[in-house]
């Protein structure tokens, strides 16, 4: 087993995976990708097969980390597993697929950390490279081809499945009788109304990132291997060096890699900050090597609260993917034979992006919020949609593991996802617990610290509740609330439920921020970590600000810039 190489990539997950297939264009550069997890998904049927994706939760291909989700005085949540994927793509192979980029003026505010590299305008091209966007039946506007021409990664919009016609009118119905608009397109930096989600589905398959590793025989792939410590010299200088990484093998015997070039880190937002820790770059104590008070701390995520609806008959697609009898073992067969129908289709064809002005401005302290920022809203202050709501026509306990999973009745269900974009809470972290490079990182996403988040939540809630409950074509389907009642009236039995309901969105990003220096960032707009010669972090940790939408596209974008940022710096290798 060779132990040398020109780039060394610790991680093999969604970013890991572009930034290796990127650099490996050049077919004499060496690379080796190590990876936890397994090196073979698409040959996991689970992983591939779009409608089994909430299967994967707490399975083998599953971190499963064990996480304090809320942490207020008067309430304290820790619960396991939140999901990240354990295996090559990573989360990516475990994702819910949605493929939107967020707004431009959210990204626009990442130049206040990483400089004018890192604006909508400079990181737009990087949103499309990663995909190949794909419209076979010719639904949709011709023009939207610019979302990807000729990316590894085959992008299509949510099949619209005859099964779910009677929930798509009935919703789009309610929609607009709100006044809410309809939009087709997300990806040019301004998004608002009720999308016909894009997915990173294509024929029936999913699309994950391993995808850019097809046909490269100079990129080293080895599984399940654990990164452990970090090797450095001192280089001709006073600032240290990234040499190699110290990993075990599947046996548990440490073996030790050594890059010529560059160490990359992209192992996610809790494996990375925890190898920089066990290795010496920390904050505090922990900083045994390079203090750097970044490490582990600004971590984001998007709350969420689901809630579940009974439907009546003919509007949910619990009868043809959870019940048995004749129109699952028809579901089965389609997919199986023609590889189309339910199975291939990722559940969620419909996506809502509302703001809720009106319904804030009522409130004492988001009026008191808004004042102190300006007047601007503190939740989208240049239009930016407050929440993203997804709705699913069928119980969904991947987002509710507390609710009871209704068993033989034989009804109809629609999960509905609120997610709050922009929270003010902004103080997660990860920490090590020992010094085992085998053990989980503690990771506490510290969800609604900031009291406001709590109130937002509570009226997007409400807002959602009011749209399908009131709403033409939706009040005719819904029967109601399942498995308990909403408290819809009293604020406080509303913040009640949210604290006790509410989950990760699993978008987490932020714990190994940019940052103009080390006291403001772990590393800088190159992506390099600040105090460290030939390191460089490269996944959704470097994230400084959370993007306004599911993160799936903003990774990969990441991870295309930081190969071109590598590039750049080897004009021998990359002319």
């Amino acid at each position: 087993m060779a132990t040398e190489y020109d780039f060394i990539v610790v991680g093999g997950g969604t970013a890991g995976c572009v930034v290796a297939g990127r650099l490996a264009e050049n077919p004499d550069v060496k690379i080796l990708v190590i990876e936890a997890g397994i090196t073979n998904p698409g040959d996991v049927d689970a992983i591939t097969t779009p409608a089994r994706a909430f299967e994967l939760r707490d399975s083998k291909y599953d971190w499963s980390y064990k996480t304090t989700m809320i942490d207020r005085p008067e309430y304290t949540r820790i619960e396991k597993p939140n999901t990240r994927g354990k295996a090559l793509g990573g989360s990516s192979c475990l994702n819910y697929y949605t493929w939107i980029p967020g707004s431009a003026a959210t990204f626009d505010e990442w130049a206040d950390f990483g400089g004018d590299e890192w604006t909508w305008k400079t990181l737009q091209p990087y949103f499309y490279k990663p995909a190949t966007y794909h419209d076979d039946a010719g639904l949709h506007r011709p023009e939207l081809k610019y979302i990807g021409q000729s990316g590894p990664i085959p992008v299509s919009h949510a099949d619209l499945i005859p099964e779910m016609a009677p929930f798509r009118d009935a919703l789009t119905k309610a929609w607009v009788s709100k006044g809410e608009p309809l939009t087709d397109d997300v990806h040019n930096g301004t998004m608002r109304g009720l999308w016909k989600s894009l997915n990173s589905i294509h024929a029936g398959k999913r699309s994950s990132s391993w995808l850019y590793l097809v046909d490269k025989p100079n990129v080293t792939v080895l599984g399940h291997t654990i990164a452990s410590r970090l090797v450095f010299s001192s280089g001709g200088g006073s600032t240290p060096k990234a040499t190699g990484i110290t990993a075990l093998l599947p046996d548990n015997t440490p073996v030790t890699f050594t890059a010529r070039r560059e160490l990359i880190l992209s192992l996610g937002v809790f494996e990375t900050p925890k190898l920089l820790l066990l290795s010496g770059i920390g904050p505090g104590p922990a900083g045994t090597f390079l203090p750097s008070p970044h490490v582990g701390r600004n971590l984001l995520d998007h709350p969420i609260l689901p809630h579940v609806f009974k439907l009546r008959p003919g509007h949910g697609l619990d009868p043809t993917l959870l019940h048995a009898g004749p129109l699952r073992d028809a579901a089965v067969s389609q997919y199986r034979w023609k590889g189309t129908g339910a199975l291939a289709s990722g559940l969620l064809e419909l996506v809502g992006l509302p703001r809720i002005d009106d319904r804030l401005a009522k409130i004492p302290a988001y009026t008191a919020a808004k004042a102190a920022n300006g007047g601007r809203c503190p939740f989208g202050p240049q239009g930016q949609p407050h929440f993203e709501i997804d709705f699913v026509p069928m119980f969904s306990d991947a987002f509710q593991w507390h609710i009871p999973a209704p068993e033989g009745d034989g009804g109809e269900y629609m999960t509905v996802i609120v997610d709050l974009l922009r929270p003010l809470s902004k103080s997660g972290t990860v920490d090590l617990v020992d010094g085992d490079a085998r053990t989980a990182p503690r990771v506490n996403l510290n969800f609604f610290s900031d009291g406001l988040d709590l109130v937002a939540m509570r009226e997007g809630v409400r807002w959602v509740d009011e749209l399908l409950m009131e709403g033409e074509g939706m009040r005719d389907v819904v029967v109601g609330d399942y498995p308990w009642r909403m408290p819809r009236a009293g604020d406080e039995a509303m913040e009640k439920m949210v604290l006790e309901r509410s989950q990760t969105g699993f978008h987490p990003c932020g714990s190994a921020r940019m940052g103009k220096d080390i006291e403001h960032g772990v590393v800088d707009g190159k992506l390099r970590v600040h105090g460290v010669e030939n390191l460089r972090i490269i996944d959704a940790s470097v994230i400084p600000v959370i993007p306004d939408c599911r993160i799936q596209n903003s990774v990969y974008m990441i991870g295309e810039k930081g190969a071109d940022l590598i590039k750049a710096a080897y004009p021998d290798l990359y002319a």
